[in-house]
Formats: C-alpha cells, structure tokens, sequence
C-alpha cells in the first residue's frame, strides 16, 4: 500500500512541478502575468509537498509535532496562502481585505501548530485551517461570479468548477479531519487525506485553464500582427502627414509621405528632434511648443490648421486631426497627427477671393449660382443670429415638438416654418398653412376642425378641418394670437391629447399633427392680461426660436438685395446686374421697421421703375418720418399706399395682396385689424 501512495504522490509532485515550471517562467518574462507567477509558486510548493515524506511515514502526528511535519507542511500552508492573491490576480480584483484576512488565518494556524505541547482531540491550529480553507472557497466563488458578471463567461464558468471540486473535496477533507467516519477508513488518515487533494485539483483544472488562455492568446496576437502588419502597409502608402511626437514634442515617427514633404530622405533624419524647432515658422515656435505641452496636460484634444516650413524654405498649409496614445495604465504618452496638405486649395481660395474683390469694384452683384447657394434652405443670410435662428429650426425639426415662432412682422416666420417642415421626418406628408387673423371669427373653428353636416345654416355637406387634412404631417398656425379666446381650450385639447369633434358632432376624432405656430405679438403679455390662456401659451411655447428683425442683421441686407434685385429684373424682364456702392450703403444703414417684406417692396418697385442695368432706388416717400412711427403705423402706411397704387384692387395678378405678398383673406384682415377703409382713399 505504501507503495502504491508513494507512486501517487511522485505522480501528483511530477504534474505540480510540470505545470508550476511552465507558469513560473511565463510570469517572470517581462510581459507575463503577476497570476501566473504566484500560480507557478503554488504549484512547486505542493511539488515540494508531496515529494516529502507523506505524513503517514512519520509516526508522531501529534503534538508537539516533529520537525518533518513543520517543514512539510509549510508547503500545503503556503499553498493556502498564495491562492487568495492569486484569486486576486487572476480575476482582477482589487480590494485585498479578504486575502489579508485568510492569510492572518493561516499564519495564526501554523504557529499554533509548531508550539503546541498537547493535542486536543480536535487542535486548535486544524479548526483555524479550516476556516481559512473555507475562506478560500468563499473568496473564489464571489471571483468567480464578479468575471461573469463582468461579461468575461467562460473565465468565471471555468473558476465556478474549480472552486466546486474544492467544496466537494475540502467537505470530504473536514469531515475526514473533525471525527473517526467512513471517509476516513476509506482515504486512510495516515498516507493521502482528501484534503491534500483540495490543491491538486485545483491545480490541474486552473492549470488547463490557463494554457487555454495563453493559445487564445497567442492566436489573438497573431491575428493582431498580421492587422498591424497591414495597417502599416497602408499607412506607408498614404498621401496624409502621419506625425507621432512625444509629450514634449519630440518626432518618434513620420510616414515616408511627411519625410518626402518636408524635403528630408528618410526618418533617421529626423527622429528625436523637436518637431517645432524643426518646421514651425520661427515667430511661432515657442507658442506652438506651450499650446501642444498644455493641451498634453489637460488632455485635451484639438484639431487646426498650421503652417510648416519645409527644409527648403516651402510654406506648407495643413489641417491637422490629432488623437492621444496610451500606455496600459491610460497615460498618455504620445500624439498621433493626421494632417491634410490644402496648401493649394488654400492657394485657390485666395485667388478667388482675389478674383471675386476684383469683380465687386465693377458690380456688387452675385451671380445666380452664388445666390442658389446662399439660398439652399429658402432663407437669405449668413449673420450669426440668423444663422444661430436656422441652427435652433434644424436642431427641433428631426423632432416631434411643438414649436413657436417669435418675431415682428416681415421677418419670415413661414419661410421658417417651411424649413422645418422640409427637415422633419414628416416632410413627405401634407403641410397645412392656415393664417388665424385672416379667418372671420365665425368660421375659424369650422376651418381647423370641420363640421358635419346642418351643423349650422349653410353646411350643407359634412367637411374637414383643416386638422382633419393634416393627420399624419404638419399644421403651420400663423398668427396664432389672433386665436379667439374661446377657441384656445380646442386647440389645447388637439395638442394635449390629439384629439377634437367636427362641429354639430360628438365623435372625438384622433389625429397626429404636429404644430408650428407663429406670433408677432408679445403672448405673455396677453396671457398676463387674460386675451390668452396660459396653459395653452407653455404647449405652444415647448420649442420657442425668436427669428431676428432685418435692423439687428444689417449684413444680410447686402445678400437679400442682390438676390431680390436679380429675382425681380428677371420677373419684370428688366437686365439689372449692378447697383452702386452709395445706394447699398443707403438700404444697408435704413432700419427697416417692416422687416424683409418692406425691403421687398423696396426693390420691387425700384426694379420696375429702373431704366437701366443700375438699380435706381425708387424709395418711400416717408422715408425721412418713419423712423419715428410704429411697427403698426408703418405697416398701415405702406398697406394703403400699395392699395391706392391698385385703385383698392386686391385680387389678381395686379392687386395689392400679390404686391404686398399676402394672400387676399390675410389681406381683409389686416385692414380690418388696422382700421383701413376705402374712405381714406
């Protein structure tokens, strides 16, 4: 029998001393694993361990206990010892609690052990043994369950079946070593316990697991390899400058493209000298350096175009996009710069802008492709207000919000609300226009929301509102603070919950619409002063974007002349193409209180009145007193004015309502509104 435990154990020692080698020399290579190296350590220790004398062989087991067994089981203990860190390790943990606290276990077990005089029928150093070994086991499942839940499956699978063999076998082990039982008679209390099988198995199950991991991972370095392999194949081939500096700005790598465009003949050349001493244009040196160090150190990421000065004295113009490279630990030890040379498209540039100061002493006109451009959402300018006004529209057209258009009157909520419409998901459904103050305000609720038939004298036959028809797309409500009063918890109710009735009906009737409105009045003041219902002015106001006056963007007046003064010779059949600088200065420095729809009629009627290819301004005759009048006053002027010009005609071509750009009904209202009549003519 003996025997046959001493090939056991030389076995046993022979696999530890196999699989602790390979793991041993694995974690002192300069890239192993810190795991890998306690593993190797834990496998040798339980080589040593079995190669000693089993236990069995040394008569006295008992306290005080031989010197044989001391020496012996230091290695079992130091097995127990190092699988907590190599827990630690190997699963990535970080909080060393637990190992410390088994470690202490332990230590404390085997003083216990070597000093004791007598033996208790159950020593105190096996009970502390124990519950280290308990520990142990505890500690490896929450590892085990941490890695899967951490994503990492088959690592934490693979640590769950390591640590159940170990409960079954420190199970096996306890009850071995707490009473005289069968597991005990069977497995002999003198050559080979159980428990010496707790590290074996572990030992064997995390040893393949671990081989498994270095061909997986050899295989993944080679995969990487031939990609690097390929990446640097292309980045040798590219047209880009490729610059890799270190913090301070040293060059570590320049692909052949940036050696061939900065004048040099290879990388040698250049490799270890400060970037900026090299290419910087001297004046700019020392800022570049200080800007590159301080973005380094606040990590913060920039992207610019520089000039470079080549060996040869060349001016080289590059945009540059920049990313930071990181060691293990996330610090960042160099920049990689992918730039662009657009020296010649930046010489293009200035030749055009030379070309185009050029043609402007002769005309201050644009051509028509110029103009298309400026022109591509509908709205002309290129001012930061209105520019910052357009930004807001696209931003909330992708969305389904309710949006309010705020400005004067003339400055172009509908082109506004057009460009929203055309951006939206909706852009392809039907997009109702409806103007509430041009609508009698007997009939504005059959407009939006229908009636059914004898709803009311008249309604002979069932019709739909205007929300009926814009199911599914958008309604433009402009104007919306001439909405009557009564109408306002209507049209709160189709926004709240997309619902209404037909007049004379009681079916409520589900739509999906989305709402712009517009307002040239002031509705939190007429929600103040109870001509509008404050609940329905915050729905309406969920996306508010106040479109400027012409006055606070005097620099799209030039833009907005030129593309009506080409729009108009081309309507009126007149061969415009050029207006002097004086005239310009005079329309640019003019306030403008009725907005573009004034600057319109402006130059229009210039337009038609011109006799040459220079526009002559046909200006208002009150030009010099309209400053002094209000928003209202002016347009109430210019209103009867255009009305007397058409002998108070207002449909047809040559009606006021096509010369002021209003539809006929928007038109009545606003006389209405402003207390024009045909008495005044």
């Amino acid at each position: 029998m003996e025997t046959f435990y001493t090939i056991i154990a030389l076995l046993t020692a022979g696999a530890c001393l196999g699989i602790g080698t390979i793991n041993l020399f694995i974690g002192l290579h300069k890239e192993g694993d810190k795991a890998d190296l306690i593993f190797g350590i834990m496998c040798l220790s339980m080589c040593i361990f079995f190669l000693l004398p089993p236990i069995g062989f040394i008569l006295n087991d008992k306290a005080p206990y031989p010197l044989q067994i001391i020496i012996k089981r230091i290695f079992n203990f130091s097995f127990s010892a190092l699988l907590p860190w190599f827990i630690l390790l190997y699963c990535g943990l970080t909080k060393k609690i637990i190992p410390v606290a088994i470690n202490i276990c332990i230590l404390i077990a085997y003083l216990v052990m070597c000093f004791a005089k007598t033996d208790n029928p159950k020593p105190v150093w096996v009970l502390v043994m124990l519950l280290a070994f308990m520990l142990n086991i505890a500690y490896g499942f929450y590892a085990a369950f941490t890695q899967i839940a951490k994503g990492k499956k088959n690592k934490g699978r693979w640590f769950i079946f390591a640590m159940s063999f170990l409960a079954v076998l420190f199970t096996l082990g306890a009850i071995n070593q707490l009473g005289n039982n069968y597991f005990g008679q069977v497995f002999g209390t003198k050559l080979f316990f159980p428990i010496n099988l707790y590290p074996l198995s572990f030992i064997l199950i995390i040893g393949v697991q671990l081989r498994t991991e270095i061909f997986e991972k050899f295989r993944l370095e080679k995969i990487l390899h031939w990609g690097n392999v390929r990446w640097d194949s292309l980045v040798q081939s590219f047209q880009l400058l490729i610059v890799e500096l270190d913090n301070t700005g040293k060059i570590q790598y320049l692909n052949p493209y940036t050696v061939e465009q900065l004048g040099y003949h290879s990388l040698s050349e250049l490799t270890g000298k400060n970037w900026f001493d090299c290419f910087a244009p001297k004046e700019e040196v020392e800022a570049r350096k200080s800007l590159y160090i301080q973005n380094v150190e606040q990590k913060k990421i920039a992207h610019w175009i520089s000039h470079l000065v080549a060996k040869d004295g060349t001016n080289l113009v590059v945009e540059w996009t920049n990313v930071f490279v990181y060691d293990k630990a996330w610090n960042i030890t160099a920049t990689m710069s992918v730039g662009l040379n657009i020296t010649a498209r930046e010489k293009a540039f200035k030749e055009v802008e030379q070309l185009k100061n050029e043609l402007e002493k002769e005309s201050l006109l644009l051509s028509d492709v110029q103009l298309e451009a400026q022109n591509e959402t509908g709205i002309i300018g290129e001012s930061q207000a209105l520019l910052y006004a357009i930004q807001k529209a696209k931003q909330v057209a992708a969305t389904n919000a309710t949006v309010l258009l705020e400005g004067e009157t003339g400055v172009g909520k509908e082109l506004f609300a057009n460009l929203i419409h055309k951006h939206s998901y909706r852009n392809d459904k039907t997009f109702i226009k409806v103007n509430c103050a041009a609508l009698p305000p007997e009939l504005i609720e059959s407009e939006l929301f229908g009636h059914e038939k004898g709803a009311f004298t008249g309604a002979l036959h069932a019709r739909k509102g205007r929300f009926e028809l814009a199911d599914g797309g958008t309604i433009f409500l402009d104007e919306i603070g001439e909405l009557p009063l009564v109408l306002q918890p209507k049209l709160l109710r189709v926004l709240q919950a997309g619902e209404f009735e037909r007049i004379g009906s009681e079916q409520s009737i589900k739509v999906d619409v989305r709402i712009i409105s517009a307002t040239n009045r002031d509705l939190l003041q007429q929600v103040k002063t109870g001509q509008f219902r404050e609940d329905l002015y915050y729905r309406l106001n969920v996306f508010p974007i106040t479109i400027p006056p012409l006055r606070n963007r005097k620099e799209d007046i030039p833009l907005l002349i030129k593309y009506f003064v080409q729009k108009f010779s081309v309507e009126h059949n007149k061969g415009i193409d050029n207006i002097s600088a004086a005239s310009m200065i005079r329309l640019t420095e003019y306030p403008w209180p009725g907005n573009i729809r004034e600057l319109i009629n402006v130059i229009e009627r210039s337009a038609i009145s011109s006799q040459s290819s220079t526009l002559k301004l046909d200006w208002v005759n009150t030009e010099t007193s309209v400053l002094s009048f209000s928003i209202e006053e002016v347009e109430r002027a210019h209103i009867l004015k255009v009305l007397k010009d058409t002998n108070w005609k207002i449909n047809g071509d040559d009606g006021a309502a096509i010369k002021l750009g209003l539809h006929p009904n928007t038109l009545r209202s606003r006389l209405k509104k402003l207390n024009i009549s045909r008495s005044e003519a």
